[in-house]
């Protein structure tokens, strides 16, 4: 048991690091613009900076439903073994992206002064309407961009491909600063020249991710065959969360600018607020990256139906996203002063000071914000929908906006940055209540947060599951499967051919896959089903696709081999 959580474990932090920084490439060029916008010219641009910032949340509506929908059906897919399948799903969901980019760009350009009238630049904030426009204007390229980025994400991570993702994240992030510092000291090109070095950032990160598909051993190629609109309702309906968890996000943030502009009355509160926000956005997005690798590695184990991964993946994500939200509440907590600095001038003290409060008292919501993010994506990778959509809109939009509103007229701007520790603390009282509610009892354990629909695979006296860590562990993992086989009453034919397929499969990767390192592991998990056998063989050694060298080869049994998330993953069924 505990060497396959420890190959679970391994496969979650491998994902988790490359997946954290490809999240963090679709937001962390708004960021850095907030930074160099609020220091080096002033509040009245980094107000205006803020006003826009919605339109990101409205961007990440688009990307959020089409990259969790096509991640999750992509991994479940690979997970049941139906690699055509998952091909077809990529493929619809490349020329849906492509036209709803287009469109939003297209948008963005022609109507950028509504745009930001609608979000704020009117009335006493009327005079930050042609910033708000301008930096619209130039920030309306980097929205095809980013969708196609979150996109890639997780896809490419499927694809055993993280490193490129890593490349492309450390290119834009040099090329976003030094365009933007180059926009402030010598071409002058104020908020204009701001959103434009932020696309062409991102437009050369995507180069880079796009040569991936250039490989010829990846599971995603691109094809106009057999493209099923069936696909895109499910890629929608999966990720309807997600896009509803986007679209809650930017009308609070709306909402949160209104409270800002109606009770505080001043340029100050509305660019304090993009502060915390701009701050906000970053420490999502690590923690949202724990998230997305939990309902990408749900995807998978809803098609293998694992229930027992299942268990080990909400271990090892609640214990990943509890440690690194406190780590980000402390960090938050005790630089909040030279963070808030890090957006203001000297004409900028106000603003800095509201920031720097509002700072601290809004770092106490990351110890549970990553939990919430965590169960959220989890709910969508094993299709649980209506209970992600639901939770989605309490976490981003209901619990947050509510306590904001009721008690801004009392605690002014304080009333915003209260509302996202009472927002996070009310959420995770909503999952433990549900639990609750599923368990008759109060949940205690892993397996009590499973939320699996029952019936879900087969029952666990008809599964084997079997270790191997060194060469000695092959013999007494082939004795396992031949006595689980007598006790299911198979026939020679059936044990023979399992026990052959396993031992030469061990036999090959224990003595051509295993290092020195000592942190390799094989997992075998043997299920009988009423009419046929499924054994799965899954290591994490380097790549290697045995289906062409097997030596048996026999009428009614099927093999099939994907490699994904660095795993090499082989099942052989057998008809009964």
């Amino acid at each position: 048991m505990a060497k396959q959580r420890n190959i679970i474990e391994k496969t979650f932090l491998s994902s988790v690091i490359s997946i954290i920084l490809a999240a963090m490439a679709v937001l962390i060029g708004v960021v850095i613009d907030g930074i160099i916008i609020g220091r080096f010219l002033g509040p009245d641009n980094l107000a205006a900076y803020t006003l826009i910032s919605p339109i990101v949340n409205i961007v990440t509506v688009f990307s959020s439903i089409l990259s969790t929908g096509v991640q999750v059906i992509c991994a479940q897919r690979i997970g049941e073994g139906n690699i055509k399948g998952a091909r077809q799903a990529f493929s619809i969901c490349m020329v849906v992206t492509s036209v709803i980019s287009a469109a939003l760009m297209l948008a963005a350009i022609l109507s950028r002064d509504e745009i930001a009238i609608l979000l704020g630049a009117t009335g006493e904030s009327s005079s930050l309407l042609p910033l708000a426009s301008d930096y619209l204007l130039g920030l309306a390229l980097a929205g095809p961009a980013s969708i196609f980025l979150f996109e890639f994400n997780s896809l490419m991570r499927l694809d055993g491909d993280a490193s490129r993702i890593v490349f492309a994240v450390a290119v834009m992030t040099v090329m976003d600063i030094a365009g933007d510092l180059l926009n402030v000291f010598l071409f002058r090109g104020g908020m204009l020249g701001m959103g434009l070095t932020t696309s062409i950032s991102y437009l050369a990160a995507l180069f880079i991710m796009c040569l991936h598909f250039g490989r010829k051993d990846i599971i995603f190629r691109f094809s106009p065959k057999g493209m099923k609109m069936r696909d895109l309702a499910d890629i929608l309906i999966i990720g309807a969360p997600s896009a509803i968890g986007s679209a809650s996000t930017a009308l609070r943030t709306i909402v949160d600018n209104h409270i800002m502009v109606k009770t505080a009355r001043s340029v100050n509160a509305v660019g304090a607020f993009g502060i915390l926000n701009t701050v906000f956005t970053f420490t999502s997005c690590v923690l949202i990256g724990v998230g997305i690798t939990t309902s990408m590695i749900a995807g998978m184990i809803l098609g293998e139906k694992d229930r027992k991964s299942a268990e080990q993946l909400i271990r090892i994500s609640v214990r990943t996203a509890t440690a690194i939200g406190i780590g980000l509440c402390i960090l938050v907590f005790a630089f909040s002063d030279p963070v808030a600095h890090l957006f203001g001038n000297k004409d900028g003290e106000v603003m800095v000071k509201m920031a720097s409060r509002g700072l601290k008292i809004f770092s106490v919501s990351l110890i549970f914000y990553g939990i919430n993010s965590t169960f959220t994506n989890y709910l969508q990778g094993i299709r649980r929908m209506g209970h992600s959509i639901v939770l989605s809109f309490l976490h981003t939009f209901f619990f947050l906006a509510m306590p904001a509103f009721l008690l801004s007229e009392r605690l002014e701007e304080n009333a915003v940055w209260l509302s996202f520790g009472i927002g996070e603390i009310l959420t995770l009282s909503t999952f433990f209540l549900l639990a609750a509610v599923k368990r008759k009892g109060i949940p205690l354990r892993a397996k009590d947060f499973l939320y699996l629909k029952e019936p879900f695979g087969e029952p666990e006296d008809e599964i084997l599951n079997v270790t191997v860590n060194a060469q000695e562990d092959i013999l007494p993992a082939c004795e396992q499967i031949q006595i689980f086989c007598a006790s299911k009453n198979a026939d020679e034919r059936q044990t023979d051919l399992l026990i052959s397929y396993a031992r030469n499969h061990l036999t090959n990767t224990v003595r051509y896959g295993f290092d020195e390192s000592g942190s390799n592991t094989l997992e075998i998990r043997l299920v009988r089903h009423k009419d046929r056998w499924t054994m799965r063989l899954r290591d994490n050694c380097k790549p290697f696709d045995p289906t062409g060298s097997e030596d048996i080869k026999e009428e009614g049994v099927r093999t099939e081999y994907v490699n994904t998330l660095s795993l090499n993953v082989l099942t052989v069924e057998l008809t009964a």
